[in-house]
C-alpha cells in the first residue's frame, strides 16, 4: 500500500516514549541485593505476577510484593526498591510533542502492553491523557489481550477506525514489530539512538 494512505500514528510507551535513560539505579539496586546484571529487571517484569497484571488479573501491588518475598524486604526496604527501580526513567518530550503536533492531519493513539492502573500512573506522573496528549491510549491491562497477539492490533484497528495499512506503528520489541507486519500494518522498529521523529518524517515522504 501506498504511504499517503497513512492515516494513524501509534506509539508504544514503554521503550519509545518512556525510556530508561539511566542504568545505574538498576545496577545499585543489583549491587545491594547480590543480583546478575540485568536480573532485577527480569525479578520485576519476569514474574508471574506482571505477566498477570498485563492483562489485567493482578494488581501493581502483587508484583511489589512477589518482588519483596523474593528478596526478604520489609515495606521501608520495598518502597526504596520501587523509587530506584524507576528513577532512571525519562518521558521523551520531543516525541509527545511531535505527537500532538500530528494531530488532525493524522489520528493518533498509544498502544501499550501495561500493568492495571497504568493509566492513573501516566496520567498523575507525566500528564499523558486521552484526548489531550493523544486520540486514544490502549492498554493490555484493560483489553485483556497483549502484544503479540494478533487480537490487539485488530482492538486498536476498530477503535481508531482505520484498516490495517493505514496505521503506522512504532515499537521498541521486534515481536511486536513482526506481528503487526503480519497483519500489513507499516512498522518502525524503534532502536537506542534512533531519531524517531526523522524515521517517521522520512517513511511519510516516500
Amino acid at each position: 500500500m501506498p504511504v499517503t494512505s497513512i492515516k494513524a500514528i501509534v506509539f508504544d510507551i514503554g521503550g519509545v516514549l518512556l525510556r530508561t535513560e539511566c542504568n545505574s539505579y538498576r545496577q545499585k539496586l543489583e549491587e545491594k541485593y547480590h543480583l546478575r546484571p540485568g536480573e532485577v529487571g527480569s525479578l520485576v517484569f519476569g514474574s508471574e505476577e506482571a505477566q498477570a497484571s498485563t492483562i489485567g488479573l493482578a494488581d501493581q501491588e502483587s508484583i511489589w510484593n512477589a518482588v519483596a518475598a523474593n528478596l526478604s524486604l520489609s515495606e521501608e526496604a520495598k518502597a526504596d526498591f520501587i523509587r530506584l527501580f524507576w528513577e532512571g526513567d525519562k518521558l521523551d518530550a520531543e516525541l509527545i510533542s511531535f505527537l500532538q503536533d500530528c494531530r488532525p492531519a493524522f489520528k493518533t493513539a498509544l498502544l501499550s502492553n501495561a500493568w492495571k492502573g497504568f493509566r492513573q500512573t501516566i496520567a498523575e506522573a507525566y500528564g499523558i491523557i486521552e484526548g489531550v496528549t493523544v486520540d486514544r491510549i490502549l492498554f493490555s491491562s484493560e483489553l485483556g489481550v497483549a502484544k503479540p497477539d494478533p487480537r490487539i492490533y485488530k482492538i486498536l484497528a476498530n477503535t481508531i477506525n482505520c484498516r490495517y495499512h493505514e496505521i503506522l506503528f512504532v515499537d521498541d520489541f521486534i515481536e511486536n514489530i513482526t506481528a503487526a507486519r503480519v497483519l500489513g500494518i507499516n512498522t518502525i522498529h524503534y532502536q537506542s539512538g534512533m531519531n524517531l521523529i526523522n524515521e517517521i518524517e522520512s517513511f511519510l515522504n516516500k
